[in-house]
């Protein structure tokens, strides 16, 4: 289960314990209807995770073609003086 606050991620495994992640940014991809996450612990930034959730509540891993077009999308934001100015 998931739980977003600000610009923290909080992820409750099933055993119970709670991990928090910053997120960096998110989009949506209209087409899968799903949501993308690109995640970090707190102090390391340069560490990215990039996870997929269709219902907002739960996180799944990403597919190959996923995780291809998610780094696309993080190459565009990192380029992008528009996107970082939105932060």
């Amino acid at each position: 289960m998931i739980e977003i606050q600000d610009n923290t991620m909080l992820i409750t495994r099933e055993d119970g314990v709670t991990d928090t992640y910053k997120i960096l940014f998110y989009y949506h991809n209209p087409e899968r209807n799903k949501d993308y996450y690109f995640l970090y612990e707190e102090g390391n930034p340069d560490e990215l995770i990039v996870m997929g959730s269709e219902d907002g509540t739960s996180l799944t891993d990403v597919s190959d073609e996923e995780f291809e077009e998610a780094d696309e999308m993080l190459a565009t934001y990192e380029n992008d003086p528009k996107m970082k100015d939105e932060e």
